[in-house]
């Protein structure tokens, strides 16, 4: 049995299903509920489609079979219900209930994602940034602000890290890429072309890669050696994923604190000196003031 959540798999997964699977997840997102107490007969009756298509289906979304999916479901329904987890938010929602949907949303993301990510995947990542040469990391739109906060959250921590997070650089930055690098690359789609591409040609010079996506099937995953995939049912509402860049950060935040524990004594005294020079900072200000 797995933790996969079935409801956020099918987002996932959607556009790589054929038009019967599709048509069966579809009926699977609208009648969630019904779902989980419904015969297979009864599914396929009201779907529309043989029970071997359901089968099939269940198997591409990683499940066994039609009964582990419906646990799966059962189980995602009843946390959703604990989380207070509601996936839209209506036009005459006020403050404090945009407020109460858009953090059970976050909590959602984040226990999803401590289920679902791959942790022999992570600790290769971590395995990988450590030994590397140099970290090269991409990232466009808001995948930006992403990138350069673990940019800078490595360079804390004593690793040589550079940040590219605009398309020319991306690319011309790959010319100086050299085999013991690490390219990684920040998309939530997973399609971004100037992130994929950089990736690619990094790969191409004899760097590792790696990423961080919301999508297992997407572009990105195929070409990187190492993707993390994070798990985010977002809320319905006319803005950019917004619960994926929480849990971004907090996988690429573990990286770090994980890298730091390794080298403990350095990272202290690293901390030591960077609130030193911040000290500094405000004494030198208040002075001038």
């Amino acid at each position: 049995m797995t933790n996969k959540s079935c409801l956020n798999t099918i987002k996932q997964k959607y556009d790589a299903l054929t038009p019967v699977e599709k048509k069966i997840a579809d009926y699977i997102l609208a009648e969630s509920r019904q779902v989980i107490s419904m015969p297979i007969s009864d599914f396929a009756e009201n779907a529309g489609v043989v029970k071997s298509a359901i089968i099939r289906c269940c198997r591409t979304l990683g499940f066994g079979g039609y009964s582990e999916m419906k646990l799966a479901l059962a189980m995602e329904l009843s946390k959703n219900k604990q989380l207070g987890f509601v996936p839209y938010i209506d036009k005459n929602d006020n403050v404090p209930t945009i407020l109460e949907k858009v953090f059970s949303a976050n909590v959602k993301t984040l226990h999803d994602t401590a289920e679902e990510l791959d942790i022999e995947t992570l600790e290769k990542v971590v395995d990988a940034i450590d030994r590397a040469r140099l970290v090269y990391i991409y990232g466009i739109g808001t995948s930006a602000v992403i990138a350069s906060d673990f940019q800078y959250r490595l360079t804390q921590v004593g690793y040589t890290a550079v940040c590219f997070t605009d398309v020319p650089s991306m690319k011309v930055s790959t010319l100086n890429i050299k085999k013991g690098d690490l390219a990684f690359g920040v998309s939530n789609s997973g399609q971004t072309l100037a992130t994929t591409d950089a990736l690619s040609l990094a790969r191409e010079m004899g760097a590792t890669t790696a990423c961080i996506t919301g999508f297992p099937d997407s572009l990105i995953t195929r070409i990187c050696d190492l993707p993390l995939v994070i798990s985010s049912d977002e809320i319905q509402y006319p803005i950019e994923a917004i619960s994926s860049r929480i849990a971004q950060i907090s996988v690429l935040d573990s990286i770090v604190i994980s890298l730091s524990a390794r080298h403990y004594s350095d990272a202290k005294k690293r901390a030591e000196k960077t609130k030193e020079f911040v000290d500094r900072g405000r004494y030198i200000t208040k002075n001038n003031d």
